[in-house]
């Protein structure tokens, strides 16, 4: 048996991937990984006592689409592996389920293999990444923002998913095909940088390997098991901490928010990722931006507050009650509503006294024409630290640029001078950052935060039934 072979045989014993008597459903694109996988666990049939079918999934996307999937089919033959192809229009998928590409391909590939799986009454799906997948989805999901469970990234065993490769790297890979003397298919638009993930792994880690450490592919995939392994334990314990703290509904989550107060903060991050596992299937969008978000109202336990989150759910504070659910759940007068939005995301809301505002955080070029409409505001987001709607305090200020110089100026004293009647000052909602007053609707906006022309980051509000 060859190194590569025995390296792959003792990773899949450690992980207690596979037993006697499976069936292993591998999926098999042609390519480098898959065919390595595939090879491996052929001639490791006799040894494990398992059986070996492979499906090849046809995307619909590439010229060379159908070489690769004739390679595939004739690569099986040649060593008597049951095969299967599948052609999926990802394209449409895309567009009907509103993914992208890469997303759409990924639902196909895993909706393929469990319907093969059933078909054969395996047990087990072997799929191909290796430990530069690993480190690259690291890589990625730390610069996107994530704790313990998104730095775990890939794991070698989830369900019915094992990823037996997960011990070696890219170029253990290559040399062991080339020794084996076995061609593969190319992708070529994995060298072109395009998307997140190929500027990763053909800049980012090239520079690492080559300017900080030979050794950081491996090193990183070392870390992320290590992380796996912290995140399944602090999971355990916060799961059940759900379990006694939390209530769940089909349509919200609501936890007992002076008990959570009183765990760790990891814990408390886990416990409000859970309410958000049980409300959406896929959180892909919900980040520690949210999470903080939502942990942001446990400041005070008095009165209420709430924040609206992606995927149409807000977060409501009520004292010691936090409940997390669909947007429906009405704001009441009083409520402070805070405000937690990416790049690229969008919410709608109803804020007691303006009507239903429609809210985004959008790129800015310099080149688009900012409204200047009543109820229509753009407000530069770089200069925002924390933003919400909320009813007039004491302290509130508002800066105003008088003579190219920025002045403060109390919210009362505005309101006076606007003639803004008394009756209405208390109740009225105004966007701030904290006693700064960013917008008091249909009256006056901050100078301080006025699109320029080094803005990237656009705040758009539009009130789209504003009330008497």
């Amino acid at each position: 048996m060859d190194k590569f072979t025995g390296k792959v045989l003792s990773f899949i014993k450690e992980n207690g991937m596979l037993s006697p008597e499976d069936t292993v459903v591998v999926g098999f694109s042609g390519g480098a990984d898959s065919t390595a996988l595939l090879s491996v666990l052929s001639d490791l049939r006799g040894v494990l006592k398992i059986k070996v079918a492979a499906i090849h999934i046809n995307h619909s996307m590439r010229e060379e689409a159908f070489k690769d999937e004739e390679f595939s089919r004739c690569f099986c033959a040649e060593r008597d592996i049951p095969f299967k192809a599948v052609t999926v229009d990802v394209p449409a998928m895309a567009r009907k389920f509103k993914l992208t590409p890469e997303e759409a391909g990924r639902r196909a590939r895993y909706e393929a293999f469990d319907a093969y799986a059933k078909e054969l009454s395996a047990s087990v799906i072997a799929v191909a990444h290796h430990q530069n997948d690993l480190a690259e989805t690291l890589v990625m999901n730390l610069t996107r923002g994530c704790g313990l469970h998104g730095a775990a990234a890939i794991r070698p065993v989830r369900d019915n998913i094992i990823r037996p490769l997960l011990c070696v790297d890219r170029r253990e890979i290559e040399e062991y095909l080339r020794e084996k003397e076995i061609s593969f298919c190319t992708d070529l638009t994995n060298f072109e940088n395009i998307h997140t993930r190929n500027i990763i792994r053909n800049t980012l880690i090239p520079q690492l390997e080559e300017g900080v450490n030979p050794r950081a592919v491996s090193h990183m995939a070392r870390a992320a098991l290590s992380f796996d392994k912290a995140d399944e334990f602090v999971r355990k314990y916060a799961a059940g901490v759900f379990e006694d703290i939390a209530e769940v509904s089909e349509e919200a989550v609501s936890i007992d928010a002076s008990a959570l107060f009183k765990e760790a903060d990891i814990i408390k991050e886990n416990v409000v990722l859970m309410a958000f596992e049980h409300l959406v299937k896929n959180r892909k969008d919900i980040g520690f931006t949210h999470v903080d978000a939502v942990l942001g109202l446990l400041g005070s336990l008095s009165g209420t507050a709430s924040v609206d989150l992606p995927y149409g759910l807000r977060a409501v504070r009520a004292y010691e009650s936090l409940k997390i659910g669909q947007i429906e759940n009405r704001v009441e007068s009083g409520d402070e509503i805070h405000l937690s939005l990416a790049e690229g995301e969008e919410t709608e809301i109803d804020i007691p006294g303006l009507g239903r505002a429609q809210i985004a955080v959008i790129p800015y070029d310099g080149q688009k024409e900012v409204p200047t409409e009543t109820y229509t505001k753009w407000l530069d987001y770089d200069r925002i630290q924390a933003v919400s709607f909320r009813t007039r305090r004491r302290d509130d200020f508002i800066r105003i640029s008088l003579n190219g110089v920025m002045h403060s100026k109390q919210l009362s004293k505005l309101m006076t001078d606007e003639k803004i009647p008394r009756d209405r000052r208390d109740a009225m909602y105004i966007l701030c950052d904290g006693d700064e007053v960013l917008w008091v609707p249909l009256y006056r906006m901050s100078d301080a935060v006025k699109v320029s022309e080094t803005t990237k980051r656009v705040l758009t509000i539009n009130l789209i039934k504003p009330e008497e």
